[in-house]
């Protein structure tokens, strides 16, 4: 399990351990909070290709499919 505050997410680098839209290497470039101010979601884009994605914090914990930094 990655463990990681939700204040120190908004740049940080990540690395899927599988292939996620042809990707492996991803800085999150924002975040989406709900009324209470927690972060739900990330907004990750990829190093070589630029595209952006949303995807639930909660899946970035998961050091089965995450690693932190680049690999």
């Amino acid at each position: 399990m990655n463990v990681f505050s939700s204040k120190d997410l908004l740049l940080s680098k990540w690395t899927s351990n599988a292939h996620f839209h042809d990707e492996t290497h991803f800085v999150v470039t924002g975040t989406l909070t709900d009324s209470q101010g927690e972060v739900t979601k990330v907004v990750l884009q990829g190093v070589h290709n630029g595209r952006e994605f949303e995807l639930a914090r909660e899946s970035l914990e998961d050091s089965d499919l995450w690693r932190m930094g680049w690999r």
